[in-house]
């Protein structure tokens, strides 16, 4: 069998990773594409500034699936990088992390080519095999000329879609697109212009790290429509979940002919979070517009918030049968009442961040406004212009840290790798973000093809049947569903041989 993995960050080493420890991995043979700089460590955990945290402790990070504190015990074991008995390390240091699994497997394994290349567009022969499966084709361009490959197997890993421009300032000169990598994003800047820094999420909250350090023009202004941060990570707890679980889940869908009604659903987070002795309602109306005041809630109830968080991360482990059992009706609703709640917990930020944002907003040194509107350049300075408000701001230069895009409709023509399937009728648009995939097994369901088995997508791609797929642990967990599934392929490809043969 003939294997393609396309992206080579954290979804495309977990799952090659996953794939060598089967006894049959020497069946197969694999590919693996991704560019030179991103190959191994993907963009999030590209060599950059080591002010860059990861948003979660050291020990809770890891491409094992068996051992949580995987990384962790790397990190001790290597020379390379020192920072001491830090709980939060840098993003790079999980980048050399994944770059060294990617070498050893390279090391030990003579089946596993690199091709350090970006894959231009990707096609399927429709003509099918002796499972009934179709045959793809990966396309990329080597030295100037197009090479194409047939494959049995495609994993689509291609992490995060590229950055969102909201306001359509692509292209403009003093628009920075995206803010990684930060050690780039202040090149061209000089120490008398003024910065404004779109977006208060977790990227935001790097950019604010680095530009701080690297930049005497002060004050900073971070803003976007809500101008709020995400919250304080808390202490870690156990949770083990007695009324939001499989058999639960089952007994609701057969009771309401395979679907799960939202009021449905509400009571039973109602009746966990009795039983996990959670205070639902305090928890999820805590927060105030005063971002200081936040993040010294979070801070001085780190237990009750670290419980919650907690919560909300197991719960989120299990949402894929009740998302997908829920009409789209009832899922719009979900989203307007618990997506942000949902967002602003399972992604919090560390505690060292949160206390250098309140003293440097309690300085005066950053500038956190709400309500933006619009954001224009005129005459040679952006004008960003808030809800209620006559006057624009001006800045010289514009950080754009408002997150990745989501739905294909946001995508450019640049973007067409991921276009380029749509357009082939390879895949379609989940109307909640990503593409149309099988819940589980992560199989692309082709609006031409019908479900693909041999093709499959891993990470934010699947965003709109996975519930916003995203963090390490998920992705690991996909790819030992996707890798699991390819072995049970094979097994079956060489039992139809054996029948084919027999009768022949």
């Amino acid at each position: 069998m003939k294997v393609a993995i396309i992206g080579m960050g954290t979804a495309g080493v977990s799952t090659l990773n996953q794939l060598s420890k089967h006894k049959k991995f020497k069946n197969i043979t694999v590919d693996i594409f991704d560019s030179a700089e991103d190959m191994g460590m993907g963009k999030p955990f590209q060599n950059d500034s080591d002010r860059l945290l990861i948003n979660l402790p050291a020990n809770q990070m890891s491409l094992n699936p068996n051992n949580e504190k995987d990384f962790k015990k790397w990190y001790k074991k290597n020379d390379e990088f020192d920072y001491g008995k830090a709980k939060y390390l840098p993003r790079l240091v999980f980048g050399h992390y994944m770059k060294s699994i990617l070498n050893d497997l390279l090391d030990k394994h003579d089946n596993i080519f690199v091709h350090k290349h970006k894959v231009d567009s990707c096609y399927v022969e429709e003509i099918k095999d002796e499972r009934g499966q179709y045959k793809i084709d990966v396309c990329y361009i080597e030295d100037d000329e197009a090479v194409c490959q047939k494959y049995d197997y495609v994993f689509l890993t291609m992490g995060m879609l590229p950055y969102k421009d909201p306001y359509g300032l692509s292209g403009i000169e003093g628009y920075i697109e995206s803010p990684y990598p930060t050690t780039q994003a202040l090149r061209n800047v000089k120490e008398k212009d003024d910065i404004a820094i779109l977006g208060t999420g977790l990227s935001s909250i790097d950019v604010i790290r680095y530009v701080m350090e690297n930049h005497k023009r002060l004050p900073i202004v971070v803003t976007s429509r809500s101008a709020q941060f995400p919250t304080v990570r808390g202490i870690k707890h156990e949770i083990n979940l007695k009324y939001i679980n499989d058999k639960s889940i089952e007994k609701l869908q057969k009771t309401h002919k395979g679907m799960a009604p939202l009021k449905e659903v509400e009571k039973l987070f109602e009746k966990e979070c009795n039983y996990q002795n959670i205070n639902l309602h305090k928890m999820l109306y805590r927060f105030k517009k005063d971002n200081v005041y936040n993040l010294k809630y979070d801070l001085k109830h780190e237990d009750e918030v670290g419980h919650f968080q907690s919560f909300v991360e197991e719960v989120k482990h299990h949402m894929i049968p009740i998302w997908n059992a829920m009409t789209i009706d009832d899922k719009t609703i979900f989203l307007e009442k618990y997506g942000q709640h949902f967002k602003r917990n399972t992604n919090p930020m560390p505690q060292s961040s949160a206390k250098q944002l309140i003293e440097w907003i309690e300085n005066g040194d950053i500038v956190v406004k709400e309500g933006l509107e619009n954001v224009r350049k005129y005459y040679g300075k952006f004008r960003l212009k808030y809800k209620g408000i006559e006057k624009e701001d001006r800045y010289h230069y514009v950080i754009n840290a408002t997150g990745p895009k989501k739905n294909l409709s946001e995508l450019s023509e640049d973007e067409h790798f991921i276009k380029g399937l749509e357009n082939k009728q390879i895949i379609a648009a989940h109307p909640f973000g990503g593409i149309l995939v099988l819940p589980y097994s992560n199989e692309v369901i082709s609006p031409k093809f019908g479900t693909m088995p041999n093709l499959k997508v891993i990470g934010q791609l699947t965003s709109g049947v996975n519930f916003d797929a995203n963090g390490v642990s998920l992705l690991v967990d996909q790819s030992v569903r996707a890798v699991n599934d390819l072995y049970i392929e094979l097994k079956e490809r060489k039992n139809t041989q054996k029948i084919q043969s027999k009768k022949k």
